[in-house]
């Protein structure tokens, strides 16, 4: 099939390179391709289209089609989406990434570098680019970790604040204390995140062994196109896992058994409904209780802006690598690879083990 191509510039040479480049983009498909001269935004036009497919075909969730998005959207857009991909260089891209790390945040110029580097690289595929720039930029500081855990003294008073919470009128209606207390004593038990706690079933439990068993193989996720629904697996495929309940934990799954539906589906956490509850209200939940505790808890000790259900996974790792070590508590959180454990979770004791005295002497002598 034959193609009139015209090219209009001020030169001779300009329209050369811009006819040459209509050439490169002529495809017997309907989606003529990228090219150098188109910028960022368009590319990323192309690149969310191909990923939302994937969404379709199961390959990726849907939360994280919607995630890129907001970063393309919210990130990308405002900073750079008028250049040209031709006009990406390893220089440029790296310029872009810390202007974002210091107009937003880290956590933003990860993203939106990860993000960037995906369309560069869809870009590339489609012969748009040479290569991607992005790959050469220089690392990003990782975010500061954190090390509030919590210790059993803790616990206990964290409890009872909330088994009195607004339990007096006058202070707004009681809220859903219980559901908070069972949760804390699940994932303290089980190192399950809060929307894997959330999402447990009647039929992922067995109560039948000695000691108890929970089958963590689901989150609840919520998406604008799907709305909040049980996914059959938990944040990764490969951290599908069933945990041994300690009795603390296994007190708070019959109380939660007791509450649910007579179906082997039914969610030990749900609404009114039967549906599930979203990891969002949960969380707002606690913040919620933080808030009108905030005084009590920092009289305990804790440190009330690292109060988050995360600190309840991070509490189980580090009290099991410190009694069995980083190995077990690997495994208990999911993980394929123990360094993620020690960099995310583990909080590192301040005291080294007095053995060394012993190791010391014995060598060096007195």
């Amino acid at each position: 099939m034959l193609h009139q191509i015209v090219a209009v510039a001020t030169t001779e040479e300009a329209a050369r390179i811009d006819l040459r480049r209509k050439v490169e983009a002529l495809s017997t498909s309907s989606f003529l391709g990228l090219t150098g001269a188109n910028t960022i935004a368009e590319a990323s036009v192309s690149w969310l289209e191909q990923v939302r497919a994937r969404a379709v075909a199961g390959s990726l969730t849907f939360s994280t089609y919607e995630s890129y998005s907001g970063t393309v959207r919210c990130v990308l857009l405002p900073q750079c989406g008028g250049i040209t991909l031709d006009a990406l260089t390893v220089g440029r891209c790296d310029r872009i990434i810390q202007a974002i790390m210091l107009g937003r945040s880290v956590s933003a110029a990860r993203r939106a570098r990860a993000v960037l580097g995906q369309i560069c690289g869809y870009a590339v595929r489609d012969d748009a680019i040479p290569f991607n720039p992005v790959r050469d930029v220089q690392r990003l500081p990782l975010p500061e970790k954190k090390t509030s855990i919590l210790t059993p003294d803790q616990i206990a008073g964290i409890r009872e604040l909330m088994q009195q919470w607004r339990v007096k009128p006058g202070n707004g209606p009681r809220p859903d204390y219980r559901a908070l207390i069972d949760g804390m004593d699940i994932m303290l038990g089980t190192s399950a995140r809060v929307g894997e706690c959330v999402g447990l079933r009647r039929c992922d439990v067995d109560m039948t062994v000695s000691p108890p068993t929970v089958l963590i193989g689901g989150t609840i996720v919520q998406t604008k196109e799907q709305g909040i629904h049980r996914k059959n697996s938990p944040k990764r495929t490969r951290q599908r896992r069933r945990v041994a309940l300690p009795a603390l934990s296994a007190g708070a799954v019959r109380r939660r058994l007791a509450l649910a539906g007579r179906g082997k589906e039914a969610l030990l956490f749900a609404t009114k409904n039967g549906n599930p509850i979203s990891v969002s209200n949960y969380e707002r939940l606690l913040r919620s209780f933080s808030d009108d505790n905030r005084d009590a808890l920092e009289e305990l000790g804790v440190e009330v802006d690292q109060y988050s259900t995360h600190i309840y996974r991070r509490t189980t790792a580090t009290l099991v690598e410190r009694a069995a070590g980083l190995t077990l508590a690997s495994r208990l959180l999911g993980h394929a690879n123990e360094q993620i454990t020690r960099t995310s979770y583990v909080v590192s004791a301040e005291e080294v083990d007095p053995i060394t005295v012993d190791v010391l002497d014995e060598i060096l002598g007195s």
